[in-house]
């Protein structure tokens, strides 16, 4: 208990004071982590999460706001929580009914195996969908939008590129090596190819299907003046001119519904990696 409480308490006060935390946003980061590795060693898959995507929302920020008018570097708690309470729900069911965490092996215990595979998807999604964001935009090509294949300028919602695509891979192959090194180190049977395909393949999907509801649920101005992307539609102004999606949701909430859904597709599918 106080191992896990120290490691994210650890974690919340690194990111509160290198400004990718609120004081909010880190106070909810030391409850979820705490929490998520209180539940069970695949906890530090949060963990996991939270370093490489930090390191890449900095990674060469003042460059990338060239591109995009957004505060996102400095998360609150409303974003913590959207990556991070489905991970928590799931990890909880998993500890009322099946208990501790157990190898994945559909033959043995195939819920808890299910709620594994459903965790690592959430974890994929997420990191995904954060390296290609946060890496995709400095492409040297302008993106396309993922509905029309038309060109959009960089920042885009639901702007992709083959960057974008690769750092998405490369997230989903992180949380699922992850996956993979953690049940090891816990003594668990873990399938080293399984497990990293499991996650590119559920990482990369997670990141498809985000981009589908940025470019079609959440709305991006352009401002014509300043030449950035503003996805806020109450701080447009005159210069700003929509260039794609409805203003039904917030960048938040789109990724809290993509990680819902590639959850879901994660706890369906993983007979198919795992048997």
């Amino acid at each position: 208990t106080f191992l896990a409480f120290a490691i994210a308490s650890l974690m919340a006060l690194r990111g509160y004071k290198r400004k990718s935390l609120t004081t909010k946003g880190a106070v909810t980061a030391l409850i979820v982590g705490f929490s998520s590795i209180m539940l069970g060693m695949r906890g530090f898959l949060l963990l996991l999460f939270y370093l490489v995507g930090t390191k890449a929302t900095k990674y060469k920020a003042t460059l990338k706001s060239k591109f995009e008018e957004t505060d996102a570097s400095c998360r609150g708690p409303g974003q913590v929580l959207a990556c991070s309470v489905i991970g928590i729900l799931i990890q909880t069911i998993h500890f009322v009914y099946c208990g501790k965490e157990c190898s994945i092996d559909f033959e043995d215990s195939q819920l808890a195996s299910s709620l594994a595979c459903a965790l690592i998807a959430h974890h994929a999604t997420n990191l995904a969908d954060t390296l290609s964001s946060e890496l995709g935009i400095l492409s040297k090509s302008d993106p396309i939008l993922i509905t029309t294949l038309q060109k959009v300028p960089r920042g885009t919602n639901g702007g992709c590129s083959l960057t974008g695509l690769g750092c998405s891979m490369l997230g989903g192959s992180l949380i699922g090596f992850g996956a993979y090194l953690i049940d090891t180190l816990s003594g668990l049977d873990a399938r080293p190819i399984s497990c990293i395909l499991f996650g590119t393949i559920l990482g990369t999907t997670g990141s498809i299907i985000d981009s589908v509801l940025g470019a079609t649920l959440q709305v991006t101005y352009f401002d014509e003046e300043k030449k950035v992307i503003s996805a806020n539609s109450l701080k447009r102004n005159n210069n700003a001119k929509k260039i794609a999606g409805m203003d039904i949701l917030s960048n938040t909430q789109v990724n809290l519904v993509s990680v819902m859904m590639t959850s879901a597709l994660g706890f369906c599918i993983g007979p198919l990696f795992f048997r």
